[in-house]
């Protein structure tokens, strides 16, 4: 477990000492600020993403989300400017909530009520506008997110801050220890009184409202909002959480690890960038790393497998 614990801030020190020889700049001010920036949506999105995981779930629609959210604001954002944002994210947590809900009421494994829910927000997307919807008032009311503080950005400095409030969370309220509980076996939090059911629609419901925020930055980087602007980023979101050692089986993980994931894939997106390798092999390289982190994180106990 020690290994599994040190091995993802091994990884990430190891792409950086090998990206800084092949390109010194790398480690410049400015290219560290371009890389929080640009990792500051996956980081939304795997914020959430860990939450369900924990608790023993997944959820396949946090890009969807994402994307719902960036049209809903660009179409509302001009005349109903700063309140738009909050109704954006009102929609995206609900519908995490709804999903989460559905999961526990019909019994139904989330994967495939998530799976659902990428179809059914992506076609909702489509359904409000088939295209980039540009922002054309009110800008302001998200614009704040592209500036710097203590040349920080703003978009990473709010991803930090919501993953540390939710890891306060984790740590210190009984709702954290009861997510925790029920990764690590449900029927046995069950029967210590925890209500399961809430544990689980909340952990959806806080996924719903990650990706809501993701969906707001996007839309100030872009100054657009479009109905696939966050397809790109599912993967890549998921496997930040799963480098990160948190176990797909639930119960064993936590969002410090989640954000060493997130450096992993912005590290390795920029190495791939830097190397000229095609685009084409990104998805590869997610798709090999989901595999060799659930290998080594899983919980072979839960699927009744001796170690």
């Amino acid at each position: 477990m020690n290994v599994t614990r040190l091995a993802p801030a091994a990884v990430l020190i190891a792409l950086v000492l090998a990206i800084a020889a092949l390109s010194p700049s790398f480690l410049s001010a400015y290219s560290l600020r371009v890389l929080a920036a640009e990792s500051s949506v996956i980081l939304l999105l795997a914020t959430g993403q860990t939450l369900v995981v924990l608790g023993g779930g997944i959820d396949l629609s946090v890009a969807a989300l994402a994307s719902l959210t960036s049209i809903l604001l660009a179409l509302l954002l001009e005349d109903i400017g700063a309140v738009a944002i909050l109704l954006a994210l009102g929609v995206a947590t609900l519908a995490g909530a709804l999903q989460g809900w559905v999961h526990v009421r019909a019994k139904i494994p989330s994967f495939i009520v998530t799976l659902a829910g990428l179809g059914l927000w992506s076609g909702v997307a489509l359904g409000f506008a088939e295209t980039t919807v540009p922002v054309t008032g009110s800008f302001e009311a998200v614009g704040w997110l592209t500036a710097q503080t203590a040349a920080v950005p703003n978009a990473f400095l709010l991803a930090v801050a919501v993953l540390a409030l939710f890891q306060l969370a984790l740590l210190r309220l009984p709702i954290g220890r009861r997510l925790v509980a029920v990764g690590l076996g449900e029927r046995a939090a069950l029967m210590s009184g925890v209500r399961v059911g809430r544990v689980k629609t909340l952990a959806f419901a806080a996924s719903g409202f990650c990706a809501g925020l993701a969906g707001v930055v996007l839309v100030a980087r872009s100054g657009s909002g479009n109905p696939t602007i966050a397809d790109s980023l599912l993967l890549p979101s998921i496997a930040a959480v799963l480098l990160g050692g948190t176990a797909i089986t639930g119960g064993h993980g936590s969002l410090v690890r989640t954000f060493l994931g997130v450096g992993i894939i912005g590290v390795l997106r920029v190495g791939i960038a830097i190397t000229g390798v095609a685009p084409a092999w990104e998805p590869i390289a997610y798709g090999v790393l989901i595999v060799a982190a659930v290998a080594l994180t899983v919980d072979r106990r839960a699927f009744g497998v001796v170690k």
